[in-house]
């Protein structure tokens, strides 16, 4: 996932059980600040700026379906054929997640990780 061409987050294809096989889809929401994304109430929610609007401008997705033939080839943002990133897009995503990523769901020891297999190894 890229925002405004910088990478934010990575899914490699793993294994048959992984992207791009499962359905995935991308979730926008207000954060409500439930104790999953808040390290159980480390980090306060401020409410005196609501209300809240999210407003998403020259959004643009491109994939293919996971039912879609296994030669469907979604563009891909990467310089490289293999659709990996470049050594700038890796350290931009390491520093993006270091800064500003609070929560990762394949870092959190209370969920069920048999259902995130893009979370092993």
């Amino acid at each position: 996932f890229l925002v405004d061409d910088v990478p934010i987050r990575r899914y490699p294809r793993k294994s048959d059980a992984t992207f791009p096989l499962r359905p995935m889809w991308v979730y926008g929401s207000i954060w409500d600040a439930s104790s999953w994304a808040t390290e159980d109430g480390k980090y306060k929610a401020d409410y005196k700026y609501q209300p809240f609007v999210a407003k998403y401008t020259n959004f643009k997705a491109s994939g293919c379906s996971a039912y879609a033939s296994r030669w469907c080839r979604p563009a891909s943002a990467s310089p490289y054929r293999s659709g990996g990133l470049t050594r700038q897009q890796h350290w931009a995503m390491s520093w993006v997640q270091r800064h500003h990523m609070v929560y990762n769901y394949c870092q959190d020891p209370k969920r069920d990780h048999r259902l995130t297999p893009e979370c092993w190894g």
